[in-house]
């Protein structure tokens, strides 16, 4: 028999122990248990397994409404992007091709607006004098799109239709002297290579950062799963072809903006029959 002490001693360790169970922690805190993350690798593919493959070049607009999580002041892709450039975390390319980078101070001179503006001189109001306004790059408001460079592919040994996002770049628009200058990307990051802690790609950073939730603060989610699960909207730009021409750059859209946009929803309906066919077959 248990006497009343030792039932209300019993008693009183298990609430202590729920209260400790049930202990709250700031948000920023249940978000920082992440850091230790690492992404999932993708499933092993062998070369003469794939049937079709296809490479897409697309643009997510961080401007639309549903990629607006992504430029949450807290916590905006653009900053992580440029703040790992400066800490060495990324490795900033010059081209898709993956072969040549930039060094981090050179990335960093990127997007620099200097203006040359005429002010009356004070000691002289028949004359002017020259003066030189330097914008420093702000990549939270300067950074508004992301191309992606991924492979659309079907595995005929695991009969499924897989995408693999390969590279990403940070747009911006380019001004010199207040003239814009159009898009341009600020460098191009290598998305996946493996799965170790010491590996400078996109996937092995986004994995250790949150994403704001619309929906749920408490149910946090980093940005490697966001792109993963392929939440993002986003509209293609360029599908594989012989002249290795944008959309855009074909004779038949060059001068016809509407037609273009046309052509860039008729690559994605392409590709999107093409998996479903591949099943139907």
């Amino acid at each position: 028999m248990i006497s009343k002490k030792h039932f209300f001693i019993i008693i009183l360790v298990l609430c202590n122990w729920k209260l400790i169970a049930q202990q709250t922690f700031p948000l920023s805190e249940i978000c920082n248990t992440i850091d230790n993350n690492m992404p999932v690798p993708w499933p092993t593919m062998r070369e003469g397994d794939v049937e079709f493959s296809k490479r897409v070049v697309r643009i997510i607009d961080l401007r639309e409404k549903k990629n607006q999580v992504l430029m949450y002041p807290r916590n905006a892709l653009p900053v992580l992007f440029y703040d790992a450039i400066k800490s060495k975390k990324l490795v900033p390319y010059k081209n898709d091709s993956l072969t040549s980078i930039y060094t981090p101070e050179k990335v960093l001179t990127f997007g620099v607006d200097t203006q040359f503006i005429e002010n009356p001189d004070p000691q002289n109001p028949d004359e002017t004098i020259l003066d030189t306004v330097v914008t420093a790059f702000d990549p939270l408001t300067r950074i508004y799109k992301l191309r992606i460079v991924e492979d659309w592919y079907y595995d005929k040994k695991l009969s499924s239709y897989a995408i693999k996002i390969l590279m990403v770049a940070p747009v911006y628009k380019l001004k010199m002297a207040g003239i814009d200058l159009g898009d341009q990307d600020l460098c191009v990051f290598r998305y996946y290579y493996n799965n170790t802690s010491k590996s400078k790609d996109v996937r092995n950073l986004l994995a250790k950062k949150c994403i704001f939730n619309r929906q749920n603060d408490a149910a946090m989610m980093s940005f490697d799963a966001f792109f993963e699960g392929r939440y993002f909207s986003s509209y293609v730009v360029k599908v594989s072809n012989q002249r290795d021409f944008y959309i855009k750059e074909q004779a038949e859209y060059k001068d016809n903006g509407m037609d273009a946009i046309l052509e860039n929803d008729n690559q994605q309906e392409q590709l999107m029959k093409r998996e479903h066919d591949q099943y139907e077959n």
